[in-house]
């Protein structure tokens, strides 16, 4: 099957662009508390009043950041909803989900992004409407429609595609938080696309018994 590149969710600005990449990187590296709008002009390289100019305030810069992974993210399942309504078996259900596309949400910022919702998301009302509404929801509930398509057309048991849904996004949301290590000078304890092929065949498997 063809693969359709996911659109890009960035701003056509590059000092924004360059602003936002920053203050992911401190925010989800330092937490938002321990991050000044001074620090984010020293990494970035931009004027303190330049990024005042764009944000009035880090929270608001908070909800920037926020709002870019949200929209990368909801590009992402929006292609992969498209590509698996046309899916006729698991195993091309978990190529769409296990390909090159699905591992780019593990680029720097996306895996920033993600780990930033998943971290403050005890703090800030912003990164909690997120953690749920994209992780605990709107994840979940688009992979359990796929899963529950596939039964619809008789090509696997009737199972609890929702658990198998939670676990294979809390599989994502906790390797994530592994990568994290990678910026942080710290060796990676596992091997991340080791443990995602591991994870689609025991899908498979799940999806294929009925468990």
């Amino acid at each position: 099957m063809k693969r359709r590149k996911i659109p890009g969710s960035g701003y056509d600005n590059e000092t924004k662009n360059k602003i936002l990449d920053e203050a992911t990187k401190l925010f989800a590296l330092n937490g938002f508390g321990a991050v000044s709008m001074r620090d984010i002009s020293k990494a970035s390289g931009t004027q303190t009043s330049t990024i005042y100019y764009h944000y009035d305030s880090k929270e608001v810069l908070l909800e920037d950041v926020l709002a870019r992974f949200e929209k990368s993210y909801r590009h992402y399942f929006d292609w992969l909803k498209e590509a698996n309504m046309k899916a006729d078996s698991v195993e091309e259900l978990m190529n769409n989900i296990f390909n090159k596309e699905f591992l780019k949400m593990l680029d720097p910022m996306s895996c920033l992004g993600m780990s930033l919702s998943i971290k403050e998301h005890h703090h800030s009302e912003s990164a909690r409407k997120r953690f749920f509404e994209l992780f605990l929801d709107h994840s979940i509930s688009y992979l359990q429609s796929d899963f529950d398509n596939l039964a619809e057309k008789g090509i696997i048991p009737r199972t609890n595609t929702k658990i198998i849904s939670a676990v294979l996004m809390f599989c994502v949301m906790t390797v994530n938080d592994v990568r994290m290590h990678n910026y942080t000078g710290v060796k990676l304890p596992i091997d991340c696309m080791e443990f995602y092929g591991d994870l689609k065949t025991f899908l498979t498997s799940a999806l294929k018994k009925g468990i």
